[in-house]
């Protein structure tokens, strides 16, 4: 008698849930809100209210920041990698923590330090007069952002990079060098493709990142689109100039995200998992000399030289009786707001990470797929489309400090979902099978069984949410409700009016708070 034929399941299927649906769909029902009204600005004909000189030139700045600041990132973030991943230079522990650290450095944050060590007052300033020289004018335009994003977008690409680095299998290099190929070759043709995904990933990350910028090329008088959409918005009482500029910088971002993926989905890398690394390179004394001279370079002018710039203005704050009092208020207020977003985001998680991971279907990408897109565009652009939501539609939220948390956790979401769905991914759902079995209801298996293997990258990727959230600038200056400010918008602010002091106490101290989720996230996910 011949079987019947049963249907063959992956391992990691389980039968449906109804509920997971349901609570997913509610999560993700709020992004819909920004990325319908920036398509309704984009449709609508608002963007014609912009004069078509003003969007090229706008796009031109734009583009040419982002591709300065992608170009110069993945050079130095991919020598940093190689140096800390595939040589044999001394302290590579401490020099990947050290590369990683200036992540914590927001936009803004780097250009009051900047503004801060040029001009009559400056330390760089009062050097060059020591030595001969004349005062350094205040920077402002195109390179001084240029300055400013790389030196803080070099640890994403080094992130993206350095694992990619860690798993090369080390057999193909070897087969191609005794084909006769040197190691320039080996480097063009076989190392650097298998890179290819990592540094596209981290081409994509600091493109993104540009894009979106808005502390740095504001205080630093660049003009952008993020830029020009908070001028707009605060210059007019008819805010469809700023939404159609919000409009054309989401579209270009939405674009670059799917141009990104469609590459790769065209192009595989992949080989089996290599038995060992590579062997070291063998660094002489004059390169780790020069290994250990270009990273401490790299790092005193991302975090040394900010550091110290802020130290001296507070203490000259405090020599002089301007600095008066500490903003504890300001940095309560970021505090609060932070954790309650990696409260939010770790809550509203759990659905969504279930529905992509347990049940793959074309729904559940589409789920995901919306989470990403809001995660790529840019900030300002998600604030400006929610404050036209909000009094076309639900007025009573406009303002609030539960619309400004709502727009922050689905903003970041994707940042803790990647980590719950690794989680997730290695909790067998064998399992769950065997806690149903045992006569556990689902909700009661969740939390009893599946929500404690999550933890641990719960943990991180809410390390991440609470950090992003408090370097937040731009959606915070759009949405916050009426007197509350941050330590963000504080040192914005006082950098903005000329008050150096003030400033540097708010970004020193918003720099000692970044601590704390910064090495939980490079605890759990850099050091490897």
């Amino acid at each position: 008698m011949m079987g019947v034929a049963r249907p063959v399941t992956r391992p990691n299927a389980l039968p449906p849930n109804t509920w997971w649906w349901v609570l997913a769909g509610l999560v993700m029902l709020p992004t819909a809100a920004p990325l319908g009204t920036l398509a309704y600005g984009l449709l609508s004909g608002v963007v014609t209210t912009v004069p078509i000189g003003r969007l090229l030139e706008l796009a031109a700045n734009t583009g040419a920041l982002a591709a300065a600041v992608t170009t110069t990132s993945l050079m130095i973030g991919g020598a940093s990698a190689w140096l800390v991943s595939r040589t044999d230079l001394p302290g590579k522990r401490l020099a990947t923590v050290l590369v990683i650290t200036p992540f914590a450095v927001p936009s803004f944050v780097g250009a009051l330090t900047l503004l801060g060590a040029t001009g009559a007052e400056g330390i760089l300033s009062a050097v060059s007069t020591w030595l001969g020289g004349g005062v350094i004018r205040y920077p402002s335009g195109f390179w001084a952002a240029w300055l400013v994003l790389t030196l803080i977008s070099v640890p994403l690409v080094h992130l993206a990079v350095a694992p990619a680095m860690h798993s090369l299998n080390p057999t193909l290099e070897e087969a191609a060098r005794g084909l006769g190929a040197g190691r320039v070759k080996v480097f063009w043709t076989v190392t650097l493709p298998q890179l290819r995904p990592s540094l596209t990933a981290g081409a994509l990350l600091v493109g993104l990142y540009t894009l979106s910028d808005f502390g740095a090329v504001s205080l630093l008088r660049y003009d952008t689109f993020t830029r020009a959409i908070y001028l707009e918005y605060a210059g007019r009482v008819d805010r469809r100039p700023a939404l159609g500029l919000a409009a054309v910088l989401a579209a270009v971002a939405v674009a670059i995200v799917m141009a990104e993926r469609s590459t790769r989905a065209k192009g595989v890398w992949f080989t089996v998992k290599p038995r060992r690394r590579a062997a070291p390179v063998r660094l002489g004394a004059a390169g780790k000399i020069i290994g250990w001279g270009f990273l401490g370079t790299v790092v005193t002018l991302s975090l040394v030289v900010p550091l110290i710039v802020l130290v001296a203005w507070i203490l000259r704050g405090m020599v002089s009786g301007i600095l008066v009092d500490m903003p504890w208020a300001e940095a309560g207020r970021s505090i609060w707001v932070a954790l309650l977003t990696a409260l939010v985001a770790a809550v509203a998680v759990g659905p969504v990470a279930m529905v992509t991971t347990r049940y793959r279907t074309r729904w559940a990408g589409l789920l995901e797929g919306g989470a990403w897109a809001l995660y790529g565009v840019p900030h300002i652009a998600v604030g400006m489309a929610m404050i036209v939501f909000t009094l076309w539609t639900v007025r009573p939220l406009y303002q609030t400090l539960t619309l400004l948390v709502g727009v922050y956790s689905i903003m970041f979401l994707p940042q803790i979902l990647g980590p719950g769905r690794d989680a997730l991914a290695r909790v067998s759902p064998s399992m769950e099978e065997a806690a149903r079995s045992l006569g556990r209801s689902p909700v009661r298996t969740f939390f009893e069984v599946t929500l404690p293997l999550m933890a641990p990258g719960l943990l991180s990727g809410g390390a991440l949410v609470f950090l992003t959230t408090l370097r937040e600038l731009p959606a915070t200056l759009l949405l916050r409700p009426a007197g509350f400010e941050t330590l963000a918008i504080r040192v914005w602010s006082a950098t903005g009016e000329g008050f150096y002091t003030l400033g540097a106490l708010a970004g020193l101290l918003l720099l000692l708070i970044a601590a704390l989720p910064l090495a939980i996230v490079t605890r759990h996910e850099l050091i490897r």
